[in-house]
């Protein structure tokens, strides 16, 4: 929801207060897991990110694009006041470059398609959210930046593919959940 016109954080605490709330009444056991991303903009590898970038139908032109503006970065440490010592990046986003949090968005995308495919799949379920005689809405998982927010089953099945998607996750993207 971040960077969304028109949304903001509140908009998603307002619908995992539903989802709570419809899980209580329907009496369900379930477990909610809050995931932040561990230093997020520091760890994106770069590779994932272009795969992702790739998959979602950019086109070379632009693949070349971003992968020159993250790979060209070169920082250097200040020693008494005076730049001693450059160095490339080899993994990360620069903090404030107006096109970092989109590409974090971007990655956070493969967590999100990982979370979606597992509940297709009947691996992790979510909390159905509905009024009284309705068809009921299933929340699997918020996300606002680098904080996610699930909703499953406290079976320990569904835990256990949780817990592989993350590690997945973590593996090929090079971010660390908290």
């Amino acid at each position: 929801m971040a960077f969304i016109k028109g949304r903001q954080i509140m908009d998603a605490m307002l619908i995992a207060n539903e989802a709570i709330d419809s899980r209580i009444k329907q009496k369900k056991p379930g477990i909610l897991c809050k995931l932040d991303t561990e230093k997020a903009y520091d760890h994106v590898n770069w590779k994932y990110l272009l795969k992702i970038l790739e998959m979602m139908g950019f086109g070379q032109k632009w693949l070349n694009w971003i992968s020159f503006c993250s790979s060209t970065v070169s920082f250097f440490v200040l020693i008494n006041g005076s730049p001693a010592g450059f160095f490339q990046i080899q993994r990360g986003l620069g903090q404030g470059d107006p096109l970092s949090p989109f590409l974090f968005l971007i990655t956070m995308e493969g967590l999100n398609n990982m979370l979606k495919t597992a509940n297709m799949r009947g691996w992790v379920k979510g909390f159905d959210v509905a009024r009284e005689n309705t068809e009921s809405l299933e929340v699997t998982h918020l996300q606002y930046a680098d904080d996610t927010l699930i909703f499953c089953g406290a079976e320990e099945d569904q835990l256990k593919y949780l817990r592989v998607i993350l590690v997945l996750f973590e593996g090929v993207s090079g971010l660390h959940i908290n």
